[in-house]
C-alpha cells in the first residue's frame, strides 16, 4: 500500500494517490490498524475539543463545537472532567488498534512447548492432528476471551465515535 496525501491547498482539491496491492487486503484489519494507530495517537495529543456527549454543564449538552471557548474560559472543572472522559475513550481505541498492529499478541496466552502430530484415524487414510506434547504445553483460553474481548470495546468505541475523530 502507498499512500500520499498533499496538504490542504488554499484552493482546490487536496492531491491524494492511494495504491492498495492485493497482499494488503489479505489482512486489511492489520493493514488499516497500521494506519489508524498512529493517527489516533496523534489526533489525542494535538486535539483542541472533545464530543459534545463529553461536554455537559447542569445537565445540559453542548450540541456545537462553537461553544469550547466559552466553555472552556466558564466551566474549566467540566471542561476538564469530560475531556478525561474522553481520553479515556480515546485510550481504550489506542489500545486496540496498538493490541491489532501486533503479530503475535495471543503468543502471551500459550504456554510450554507446542508440538502436534498427526495420527492415523481409520483404514481410509484419515488423520488427526494430536497434540504430542499436551502435558508441556497448554492454553489460557479465558484470558485469550477476555483480551479479545477488551479489544473489540475499542474497535465499538471507534465506530460509535468515528465522526468525532477531528480536530
Amino acid at each position: 500500500m502507498k499512500i500520499s496525501m498533499g496538504k490542504f491547498p488554499k484552493s482546490g482539491e487536496r492531491r491524494i494517490d492511494i495504491k492498495i496491492d492485493h497482499f494488503d487486503t489479505w489482512n486489511l484489519d492489520h493493514t488499516l490498524a497500521m494506519i489508524i494507530y498512529p493517527a489516533l495517537l496523534q489526533l489525542k495529543e494535538i486535539k483542541h475539543g472533545l464530543p459534545s456527549e463529553f461536554a455537559t454543564v447542569g445537565g445540559e449538552d453542548w450540541d456545537s463545537q462553537l461553544s469550547f471557548d466559552f466553555y472552556v474560559e466558564t466551566q474549566p472543572e467540566c471542561f476538564a472532567l469530560g475531556e478525561k472522559r474522553w481520553d479515556e475513550v480515546m485510550d481504550k481505541m489506542i489500545w486496540s488498534f496498538q493490541q491489532l498492529c501486533l503479530d503475535d499478541y495471543t503468543d502471551k496466552y500459550h504456554h510450554g512447548e507446542m508440538k502436534m502430530g498427526w495420527t492415523d484415524m481409520d483404514a481410509n487414510g484419515m488423520s488427526e492432528m494430536i497434540d504430542e506434547n499436551p502435558g508441556e504445553h497448554w492454553y489460557d483460553h479465558v484470558g485469550n476471551q477476555l483480551h479479545e474481548e477488551r479489544i473489540q470495546e475499542g474497535l465499538d468505541l471507534f465506530s460509535k465515535y468515528y465522526r468525532n475523530l477531528w480536530d
